[in-house]
């Protein structure tokens, strides 16, 4: 990718523009790491990036970005720009394009994410290379203008503190201090991406320890200086993106409070699902019943336990009984209580306090029906 994102500087400056790397992919490659994906920044409007490349798609015209596809690897190419009064907290009033690419650099957030690199070498304006030496994560200018910009800004000097195994430049966390109250106003889902990744990176105990310093962990949904410590002594360390909420809610928070985070109904269900289970080191029968084959081997291995599998119980699906409905049904029972003496046949038999056995279930089903009569029809 580094060779293609290359040859899109060269085409740039061919045409009389200039063009660098910017952002996260200078960040990483001087730390010796593979950048997930290459931006770009150029002195040409978007219309004449468009005119440069076979295949552009304008993903973003009023911001100057369009994406450069080369090599069926997408690239975006922004044109440099600065930005005004941010009113909201979280996107530029009015953006400027055109401008010089220190006005570009002087935008962004910190100054390890404030270089520009291209093969003839590397811009750093405000001092970035030496942070990432020292390893402290720091904005660019002054911390509280950057934070009234965007507060998202405020919960991404974590996860970076996090990812990166770096610390805190102390103006920046007093700053974080003064405008906390302002990340109520930043959209839920953007904070939880931040905050996932944060949980999931090597550095995440002192990145947790710097927000219960400041105290910004009460402006986010249910969250509380408690659970952020119990999120310390959590082992995240080969946990998926998936199961994050499953040990924030082992950390404490209350399983009806995972809907103000707004996560996918896939993240919300694994999470309600394995968090009463990761501290048990015995799974009941019916809870490996309730359990598919899939989910129990994932509970394994997110746990380290060896909980036995399903194939020892004596039924593995509601279809396994030996009566069904239609047996209810010859029996006298109303359809609205067929439901409800299967799952009493279910919960006996996976307890094994019945045998599966078609004569001992039907005389199961009259005994229910005898204790809870036929009833009348539900509303």
């Amino acid at each position: 990718m580094l060779e293609s994102a290359n040859q899109i500087i060269q085409t740039i400056e061919a045409a009389g523009g200039e063009a660098y790397i910017v952002g996260g992919a200078v960040r990483d490659m001087l730390l010796k790491r593979e950048p997930g994906d290459y931006d770009l920044a150029t002195s040409l409007l978007p219309e004449a990036v468009m005119h440069l490349f076979p295949v552009v798609i304008p993903t973003g015209l009023d911001h100057g970005t369009v994406t450069v596809v080369l090599d069926h690897v997408p690239f975006e190419v922004t044109t440099f720009r600065s930005e005004s009064t941010y009113s909201d907290r979280r996107r530029p009033d009015e953006v400027t394009l055109g401008v010089s690419l220190e006005e570009d650099l002087t935008r962004r957030d910190f100054t390890i994410n404030a270089m520009a690199l291209k093969p003839t070498g590397l811009v750093d304006l405000f001092g970035g290379q030496a942070d990432l030496a020292t390893k402290v994560v720091r904005t660019v200018g002054r911390a509280e203008d950057r934070f009234d910009e965007d507060a998202l800004r405020m919960i991404r000097a974590f996860r970076f503190m996090s990812q990166l195994e770096f610390t805190l430049d102390p103006e920046t966390e007093r700053a974080i201090e003064n405008k906390k109250q302002h990340l109520s106003s930043v959209a839920v889902e953007r904070i939880a991406i931040e905050f996932e990744k944060l949980l999931l990176g090597p550095g995440r105990k002192a990145a947790l320890a710097a927000m219960r310093r400041t105290g910004i962990g009460h402006y986010m949904p249910h969250m509380n200086d408690v659970i952020l410590h119990q999120l310390m002594l959590l082992p995240f360390n080969g946990v998926s993106p998936d199961d994050v909420w499953t040990l924030v809610l082992v950390a404490g928070l209350h399983p009806e409070s995972l809907r103000a985070w707004k996560r996918s109904k896939k993240q919300e269900g694994r999470a309600k699902t394995f968090a009463p289970l990761v501290h048990e080191q015995t799974l009941s029968d019916w809870q490996r019943y309730r359990l598919s084959d899939e989910e129990l081997d994932h509970l394994n291995q997110m746990t380290g336990y060896r909980h036995e599998g399903r194939a020892s119980l004596p039924i593995r699906r509601l279809q396994d009984l030996t009566v069904n409905g239609r047996d209810m049904m010859d029996l006298g029972l109303r359809k609205h209580q067929i439901k409800e003496a299967l799952h009493h046949l279910e919960q006996q038999v996976v307890h094994r306090q019945l045998d599966n056995e078609r004569e001992i279930l039907l005389k199961e089903v009259m005994n229910w029906k005898n204790q809870h009569g036929t009833g009348s029809s539900r509303h």
